[in-house]
């Protein structure tokens, strides 16, 4: 199109104008709120954590026996062969196996069958269990490695079973009652001022339980 016709059609000459795009910058993240989120992050992962430490059960291992922990429910194992020594009134057991298994029990021949026991101001029915034919005794493996015997009898319901329970009671199997396992003192149930009545002994390689205060006589 030439001069004339663009004076004609009213078209002037016009400087082109650059046109600039525009573009839109994203918004991020202020430092601030990074910062937030982090602080968030962490608290949450610190939550979890003692959460999960706080819920496991302590399995601290007892003193004196490096990573072994005491279990929490133990059945009787029988011990039947126990030594007799000193003309009958004392028995002996070997340590290691009350250790094992935490709870033993041991049945004793007695030279003369008996109904009764009369032993630390309690009357034991003997004639309950086989007959008043034998002395039936419990020993005990504590979570704090001490060894501890008695006449395992808990006489008002006249039981002569027992298991331990939650690795610290031990537990009448008739009555239900419980007793701690270091002290024998009374727990729950309604024979709590019945436990196992304590006998005298002594532990080496072998456990060697005096029967003596007894006024029996054990056989083999």
């Amino acid at each position: 199109m030439g001069k004339k016709h663009k004076a004609k059609y009213g078209i002037k000459n016009r400087p082109q104008q650059q046109i600039q795009p525009i573009y839109h910058k994203k918004k991020g993240v202020s430092t601030k709120m990074k910062v937030f989120i982090g602080l968030v992050f962490m608290t949450i992962v610190g939550i979890v954590l003692a959460g999960s430490f706080l819920g496991k059960p302590d399995q601290a291992s007892p003193p004196g026996r490096p990573g072994e922990s005491y279990p929490k429910n133990v059945s009787p194992v029988f011990y039947t062969t126990p030594i007799i020594t000193s003309s009958g009134t004392k028995v002996e057991l070997p340590s290691s196996f009350a250790n094992a298994n935490k709870l033993v029990f041991v049945d004793l021949k007695l030279g003369e069958p008996t109904n009764t026991l009369t032993y630390q101001g309690r009357t034991i029915p003997l004639a309950y269990y086989k007959n008043g034919n034998y002395l039936p005794l419990v020993v005990i493996s504590t979570p704090t490695n001490k060894v501890v015997a008695g006449i395992r009898v808990c006489e008002p319901c006249g039981s002569f079973s027992f298991h331990i329970v939650q690795g610290t009671n031990l537990k009448c199997d008739v009555c239900g009652a419980e007793w701690d396992l270091e002290n024998f003192a009374g727990v729950s149930g309604g024979c709590q001022t019945y436990p196992p009545p304590k006998l005298p002994s002594s532990v080496a390689s072998n456990l060697t339980i005096d029967l003596s205060t007894l006024g029996v006589q054990v056989i083999s």
